[in-house]
């Protein structure tokens, strides 16, 4: 008796040729739920917020790996017969899946331990660039100018998984504590400039780049951050001195209840940007000039693409190829604007 496949050969077919269609596109709709939701559970106890950006951040990396190793394996597949020109415009989708491995800037890790794997991690983003080089190495020989507009969406995929590798490192206890205890500084400077503060004098602190205005709230981020900067040795297991401890403390009963808890909130609003986000690279020099260069890339690469796509090699690529492409790239370009739009009301852009 002949066993009776459980899908037609017509279904088959059909997956074949969308299945990594469909894991290209999921990833993209994996990294809009997390950059969209991925800081929203610092401000909310809802569990289906909390659920959804779980299941995302667990799936997202997996669905971004597997869809690299379908490119790779279409790669041979498509050497072992008739080179099909829309090959390189897939290939073209490898260096978007870097981009997705390296993560948005709100979500880096989903609890603390995630922080602890950074080398997991890690050697899990070697094997994937290694993969993406080698979808772009059999994919280079294709004689279009496609190619070379995938080598700066390549570097940028390559220095944000560096960038994902190195919040995660530099979040975990051992790296938090060595540079807090480096960092540590127990001044006078600090209780003059709290004394001030409390009393509503502009306070100037050069080497902080804090803007310190008698305006309530600048006044609450200016206390909060200089807390902050005390208090966050106690989330790697190191102490306050006697000195200020009693300088800290001697500030919290001079304020209401409702402010003492706005304070404070500011404060925890920091260590979680510390330890769940990029907040430790995004305000610097290097995290600024990142985020300028990509996007710049990605609206430069859309619209060289859209040169070639119609004008140059208008009929060489399916229809269903160029629409996804297009989708990737104004994914990109989406992330990127909505991830700046949303550093734009964090307390350390204020501050």
């Amino acid at each position: 008796m002949v066993a009776r496949k459980p899908f037609s050969q017509e279904v088959v077919k059909l997956w074949n040729e969308w299945e990594i269609r469909v894991i290209v596109l999921l990833s993209l709709f994996l990294q809009i739920i997390l950059v969209i939701f991925g800081s929203r559970r610092k401000y909310t106890r809802n569990i289906q917020i909390f659920l959804f950006v779980w299941l995302a951040y667990l799936t997202a990396d997996w669905v971004a790996t597997f869809a690299l190793g379908n490119l790779a394996r279409n790669q041979v597949d498509h050497d072992s017969m008739s080179f099909q020109s829309n090959n390189m415009l897939q290939a073209l989708w490898a260096p978007f899946l870097l981009l997705h491995v390296g993560g948005p800037d709100t979500i880096t890790a989903y609890f603390l331990e995630d922080n602890e794997l950074w080398l997991r991690h890690f050697l899990g983003l070697v094997i994937q660039v290694l993969l993406a080089i080698y979808v772009m190495i059999r994919s280079w020989n294709n004689n279009t100018a496609l190619r070379f507009i995938a080598i700066p969406m390549f570097i940028i995929g390559i220095v944000k998984c560096g960038e994902r590798c190195l919040v995660l490192w530099f979040s975990s206890a051992q790296q938090l504590k060595n540079s807090l205890r480096s960092s540590h500084d127990t001044g006078p400077d600090f209780a003059k400039a709290l004394e001030l503060i409390h009393r509503g004098v502009e306070v100037d602190v050069p080497d902080d780049g804090q803007d310190n205005s008698d305006q309530k709230n600048d006044h609450y981020l200016v206390m909060a951050d200089l807390l902050f900067q005390r208090f966050s040795c106690l989330f790697a297991d190191l102490i306050l001195d006697h000195y200020e401890r009693k300088k800290s403390y001697s500030l919290i009963p001079k304020e209401s209840a409702k402010d003492a808890c706005k304070l404070v909130a500011i404060e925890l609003g920091f260590m979680y940007d510390v330890l769940y986000t990029k907040a430790s690279t995004i305000y610097s020099g290097f995290g600024i000039f990142l985020r300028c260069f990509c996007f710049f890339s990605h609206v430069s690469v859309s619209v060289v693409f859209l040169i070639i796509i119609f004008i140059t090699e208008k009929h060489a690529y399916t229809l269903i190829d160029i629409s996804i492409t297009s989708v990737l790239l104004i994914g990109a370009i989406f992330l990127e604007i909505y991830a700046f739009i949303i550093l734009l009301f964090y307390d350390w852009t204020k501050l």
